[in-house]
């Protein structure tokens, strides 16, 4: 299993993205959020096909297409996040620390 915690940022909500294989090809996904919009797309979002959303354009994963419907904003995280724990667990590429860091605001 991987799972992983999102801080959104300003909006201060938060998600943990917990993903485990079902099978050799599908890995189910759970999200656990303090967003209403986010609990829409954890209520859409349950399995998911490694190869189709590793290897889809980012528009035409499930993810990104549910998340479409759903989020309230496009420059919310949480999408990418679950990608991310997809390839954590379909061992495409190691766990590592993520972050963003506004440099200049000026």
């Amino acid at each position: 299993m991987s799972m992983l915690w999102v801080n959104a940022g300003e909006c201060n909500q938060e998600t943990t993205v917990e993903a485990r294989h079902t099978d050799m090809t599908h890995i189910a996904v759970e999200l656990t959020t303090t967003c209403e919009h986010i609990q829409k797309l954890a209520d859409a979002l349950k399995e998911l096909d490694i190869a189709h959303e590793m290897s889809a354009s980012l528009l035409e994963t499930e993810v990104y297409r549910l998340a479409s419907q759903y989020i309230c904003r496009n420059s919310c995280v949480v999408p990418s996040a679950v990608l991310k724990a997809l390839e954590v667990e379909a061992n495409i590429f190691p766990a590592g620390e993520v972050q963003m860091t506004f440099l200049d605001l000026g």
